[in-house]
């Protein structure tokens, strides 16, 4: 029997769910958590599986697009690294 690489295997229905979230938009722990009804801990474990597939941003004072807080928030970016408005890093 085959197995696949980590990075090809399918993603638990929970993590694709924290990713379809945060994709462009940076939230904090708290309203990820809520917003996907589990613990800000299990919420982290994910977002390591996440990471194993896609880049996760991590800012310590960029804005939660949910509660509006400056706080700790984690986001994919996509195309490059630019977020919606601005210009990918050449």
């Amino acid at each position: 029997m085959l197995s696949m690489p980590d990075s090809l295997e399918p993603m638990p229905e929970q993590a694709a769910r924290i990713a379809i979230l945060i994709v462009d938009r940076p939230m904090c722990l708290p309203c990820i958590a809520t917003n996907v009804d589990m613990s800000i801990a299990s919420v982290m474990g994910y977002l390591e599986h996440i990471s194993k597939s896609v880049t996760v941003s991590r800012s310590a004072t960029e804005r939660c697009r949910q509660c509006g807080r400056a706080a700790h928030t984690v986001s994919i970016v996509r195309d490059g690294g630019a977020r919606p408005g601005e210009r990918a890093p050449t």
